[in-house]
């Protein structure tokens, strides 16, 4: 046989035994290498999605690319997986815009080379996919292996619930005054008080634990309570020095930086703000949050105003809120704006800082009583914090005119054709990526849109277009822009729902998303 594959990852090839898997464990991004008939093509990712019919995935190679040319995104709908995780697909059809012509790509089971057996296999942590592809143009079928390893998870906050032991009175992933640094630290390090865990948490949740955050008095002067999953740097007596008193990120500070790869479009939290004073027309009294998406490079917040951060800033969040007229619970959701001069540029940490009030030292007080004094100042609670990110379709346009939506699913009043037409879309999301499946057998079109954070989530949308000779007889399609599957969890009760292409969580009547957050 000719040599196929001139580059062994021997690292990445699967033993004789692999555990079983399910549907759910294997779906999720997977990056490493593609090699091409030998031609290694690094940094490549693959997506792995739940296929509309059971025990299947949906494979996607965004970008494919063969001797010079892009060839466009290989989409394969429904590919059977045993148990051991084995794929295997054959003949599926694909047209191919840039060739203008239809090709065969065939899932292998196994393809030997030279005394080497490569299979398609996949597991939670690895992946191995051969693929055949044939098309007239070709003089022979050109062999495609990939080979890569699950993608990293930092796509989220770390225990946005503020959940857990409570180690030194600090959350895992974050941090207050306990764990400060600074020239003013031996002043501050013993406020431990001021960030602590509570009972009190918001309503519909399904954790046991908020956090609560106090203002204090510190030398005769307020002390927001602050907490930040970087690290807090306590220079300064005077409260508004941004050079000494600052949250901060930086990549050598291990333990103290949270790694993040990720483009959300907003971060949403639920907080109950107690301001001493309760008067809602003193614009003073407002709590702050503030979550700072960065390069590999040092960042704090405040900024200094003697250094320049604009080369390193990739996307802000951050509000100023007022408490509730009841003094309750509410939701709050800030967008995050994006600098266009850092756009590709590459997350690698997110700072995030909850405080008391908007001003370093600000905040309301009051003291009660005449002989033993009490002093009352601001409080906030904070439960149930994540990054969300949108990947919803907005428009739908086939050569440059609207395609209607009609009955649960779009629809184009002709007959089906996988090579007439130019689709094109727009999402409400910054960093989802749009897929279309042709599917010969029923006549319709997939459209699988994602986000940065499915391969920590599995949640993505996933639409429909009808054409008007209608879908075969004994198609498993519903009627409904969205295809719901439920995997029960024996042991709790609990069950898996995938809505939409979202996943869910339902136990009893409640419905939780997958960072348990009841959201019915």
């Amino acid at each position: 046989m000719k040599k196929i594959f001139t580059v062994l990852f021997a690292g990445l090839l699967f033993s004789a035994q692999v555990m079983a898997v399910s549907v759910w464990d294997v779906c999720g991004q997977f990056d490493g290498n593609l090699n091409i008939g030998g031609d290694l093509y690094p940094n490549k990712s693959v997506y792995l999605l739940r296929g509309t019919v059971d025990n299947t995935v949906t494979f996607v190679l965004p970008d494919f690319s063969y001797n010079g040319g892009m060839l466009g995104n290989i989409v394969l709908p429904n590919i059977p997986i045993s148990e051991n995780g084995q794929l295997t697909l054959e003949n599926a059809t694909l047209y191919i815009k840039a060739i203008k012509e239809r090709a065969t790509i065939t899932v292998l089971n196994g393809l030997e080379d030279e005394g080497t057996t490569y299979n398609s296999i996949v597991t939670a942590s690895d992946a191995m996919v051969v693929l055949s592809i044939a098309a007239p143009s070709l003089p022979e079928p050109i062999f495609v292996l990939f080979t890569g390893k699950a993608a990293n998870n930092n796509y989220a906050l770390v225990n946005g619930g503020f959940e857990g032991t409570w180690t030194n009175n600090e959350p895992a992933g974050w941090h207050s005054f306990g764990t400060a640094t600074g020239d003013f630290v031996n002043f501050v390090k013993n406020n431990t008080d001021q960030f602590v865990p509570s009972t009190q948490v918001r309503p519909g949740s399904n954790g046991t634990q908020s956090a609560l955050l106090s203002s204090k008095m510190v030398l005769g002067a307020k002390a927001n309570g602050n907490c930040t999953n970087g690290q807090i740097n306590a220079g300064s007596t005077t409260a508004d020095d941004p050079a000494a008193n600052y949250n901060f990120s930086d990549p050598a500070n291990t333990g103290f930086n949270t790694p993040f790869h990720g483009r959300p479009d907003s971060i949403v939290f639920w907080a109950k703000y107690l301001p001493a004073d309760k008067n809602p027309a003193n614009e003073v009294n407002k709590a702050r949050v503030s979550a700072i998406i960065t390069t590999n490079a040092r960042y704090q917040d405040p900024e200094n105003p003697d250094s320049v951060y604009t080369d390193m800033k990739i996307a802000a969040a951050v509000t100023n809120y007022s408490a509730t007229p009841e003094l309750g619970w509410q939701r709050i959701a800030v967008p995050f704006a994006y600098y266009p001069n850092n756009l590709d540029k590459k997350p690698a940490y997110i700072l995030t800082t909850f405080t008391t009030n908007m001003l370093p030292g600000g905040g309301s007080s009051y003291s009660t009583g005449t002989i033993n004094k009490v002093n009352v100042l601001d409080t906030v609670y904070l439960d149930d914090a994540e990054l969300i990110y949108n990947n919803r379709l907005t428009t739908l346009t086939r050569n440059e005119s609207p395609v209607g939506f009609k009955d649960g699913a779009f629809s184009v009043d002709e007959t089906y054709c996988d090579s007439c037409g130019t689709y094109s879309s727009q999402t409400n999301g910054v960093s989802t990526q749009t897929f279309f499946a042709f599917d010969h057998a029923h006549k319709c079109i997939f459209i699988y849109v994602i986000a940065d954070d499915y391969a920590q989530s599995g949640r993505y949308s996933l639409y429909r277009v009808d054409f008007t000779d209608t879908n075969i007889e004994g198609t498993s399609l519903d009627t409904h822009e969205g295809i719901e599957e439920i995997f029960e969890n024996k042991s709790n009760g609990a069950q898996k729902v995938l809505y939409n292409g979202q996943l869910y969580i339902r136990l009893g009547d409640a419905i939780y998303n997958v960072s348990g957050i009841r959201i019915q």
